[in-house]
């Protein structure tokens, strides 16, 4: 009986520290997003889905020592994002990308291959977001074009917050650098892609 007591009292203290150390680990997202002003492509596009590498399937915050583990990719322990990468990076180019009336049918697949934070020293660090896109066509499967993005931005602080701020920036200029790759496939140079006649439904 004694025993069972004790056993008791011990699962109940582990039961108070886990619920404070959880209470204690901070969640972040990409915070507001706006709308991209002069929105040329919200007519072409149907959906854009974003899929992720698997070590990217959860809401870790990772990040890797360049001067000390280079091989090693790591965690915070008290910072995590709301939502994997692929949600985050998803809802953020939604709202940039199809605000308003999307009328489109093509969709914009993107794969996520780094969402991370990358120390150079440990006062020193930058994210990198890599990315290959796909503007698929209406039905049948067809691709109309591809690219591979890779964005870098340094962090204003070697730590969680700052990588947090910095990859909430490349997010911003990956979708402008999106949104002006979907527009130049419109131009004569584009072999006369014509996404705008090609992606309606």
């Amino acid at each position: 009986m004694k025993k069972t007591l004790l056993l008791a009292v011990l699962l109940l203290a582990g039961c108070g520290t886990g619920s404070k150390s959880l209470s204690s680990v901070a969640n972040y997202d990409l915070g507001a997003v706006q709308a991209a002003s002069n929105n040329r492509i919200v007519a072409s596009l149907r959906s854009i889905d974003v899929f992720a590498v698997s070590w990217l399937d959860s809401s870790a915050m990772q990040y890797r020592l360049l001067y000390a583990a280079n091989q090693r990719r790591q965690s915070y322990a008290e910072s995590r994002w709301v939502a994997p990468p692929a949600e985050l990076l998803g809802h953020a180019l939604r709202k940039r990308m199809l605000s308003g009336e999307a009328g489109g049918a093509c969709r914009l697949r993107v794969d996520l291959d780094e969402f991370a934070q990358v120390f150079d020293s440990a006062k020193a660090s930058h994210v990198l977001l890599e990315a290959r896109v796909q503007l698929v066509a209406p039905s049948g499967g067809d691709i109309f074009a591809r690219r591979s993005f890779s964005l870098s931005r340094a962090a204003a602080s070697a730590d969680a917050g700052g990588g947090v701020a910095a990859l909430a920036v490349a997010v911003e200029a990956f979708s402008t650098e999106l949104h002006d790759w979907l527009g130049g496939l419109d131009r004569a140079a584009a072999s006369g892609l014509n996404i705008a006649q090609r992606c309606r439904s």
